[in-house]
């Protein structure tokens, strides 16, 4: 099968993830993929897996922007000379793009919701979601139904988020643990949370900030390591909390961790403090993954994925004080701590980049078999 992904850019980020990973396991099983997408730091790293990485996509916002209507014959001609059998998108702007694109050449394209969409007036004139719309969670769905109506989405298939279990597990092992600690300055004694996530508001470090400040108090050989980049403005301010709570030498800004293993098998907590309701939640998945002790906002997708506080402890969003208390069961009890774990690292199995492919081929089956 020939599959031609769409995309915005090949930049870090949750869909940049999403498609190595989905690309990655359909180049294993046989299946020529090709991914369209501005050029970014990803590019190469895609070329090297055995993906045929064709950068014509503009980054561009909108659907009405000239730029993308110029890429147009580009993408035709791509359809046609590489003789694509399916197309996938996974932003907006592709998804229209995609839905002329077939009305010349007659190849169905599907899309992936990796986000909760506003329901403006382009989306309700000209849905473009394809012959099926791939949801990548439960919530998801239930979002998609919930903002734009059920009758006015093509058929929903859910089709969980997945990484590549074990490969991320053979990274962690790679690791030295006391090493990479002694790296970040920690003592043997020192008790590690962690925050990996892009420093932007909606992921709600500055209340972790908060919750730190009254568990330090309580618990003073507790560190907070915060690994990301994003918002200057937004990451300038909470240093400067930092330091107005004299918290300095206890947080740790860590800044772009390109290597997560490194900072996972440092710690021994990992924090979601999210504001905005994820659909899904990729790092806390990573966490999983690495057997860390859990603590979510309750807040769209975190709920999934730690089975409503079986695999992970929940607090209330935007509360620091909540999420404090949290932070402090942990502490106080260390059996917690290797049962929420254990429960995390067993919960993340359901979640495997296999399952995720056999998941997404099964609903291309499908499109193709009604395209015939």
């Amino acid at each position: 099968m020939k599959i031609l992904h769409l995309t915005n850019h090949l930049n870090t980020g949750g869909i940049t993830t999403y498609i190595r990973t989905l690309a990655g396991e359909q180049v294993k099983a046989g299946h020529d993929v090709f991914v369209w997408g501005a050029r970014g730091i990803c590019s190469d790293d895609l070329k090297a897996m055995g993906i045929t990485v064709l950068e014509g996509v503009p980054r561009c916002k909108s659907e009405l922007s000239p730029r993308l209507w110029r890429a147009l014959p580009k993408l035709l001609n791509v359809l046609k000379t590489r003789s694509i059998d399916i197309v996938h998108t996974h932003t907006r702007v592709t998804q229209v793009l995609a839905s002329v694109a077939t009305f010349f050449v007659k190849i169905p394209y599907v899309s992936t919701a990796h986000m909760f969409y506003k329901r403006r007036l382009g989306r309700r004139l000209f849905p473009c979601w394809g012959r099926t719309v791939i949801a990548i969670s439960q919530t998801m769905r239930k979002g998609l139904i919930n903002i734009f109506g059920e009758k006015n989405l093509p058929p929903i298939s859910v089709v969980l988020n997945g990484i590549d279990v074990e490969k991320l597990r053979s990274k962690l092992d790679c690791v030295d643990r006391n090493k990479v600690r002694k790296n970040y300055g920690y003592q043997e004694g020192d008790v590690v949370a962690l925050s990996l996530s892009r420093l932007i508001p909606v992921k709600g470090v500055h209340v972790l900030i908060e919750a730190f400040a009254i568990i330090h108090k309580q618990v003073p050989e507790m560190r907070l390591l915060i690994a990301g980049a994003g918002d200057v403005n937004y990451t300038q301010e909470l240093k400067n909390r930092v330091f107005e709570l004299g918290l300095q030498n206890i947080v740790l800004f860590a800044g772009n961790e390109t290597a997560i293993e490194k900072p996972l098998k440092a710690a021994d907590i990992f924090i979601a403090p999210y504001l905005w309701p994820e659909a899904f939640g990729l790092s806390i998945l990573e966490a999983m993954v690495a057997g860390l002790p859990l603590v979510g906002s309750n807040s769209g997708g975190i709920e999934e994925l730690l089975c409503q506080g079986q695999r992970g402890l929940l607090f209330e969003r935007e509360n620091a004080t909540d999420l404090a208390h949290c932070l402090f069961d942990y502490v106080q009890d260390p059996a917690l701590r290797s049962k929420m774990g254990y429960l995390a690292a067993q919960g993340a199995l359901d979640y495997s980049s296999k399952k995720m492919y056999a998941g997404i081929q099964g609903v291309y089956e499908k499109v193709m078999r009604c395209n015939g």
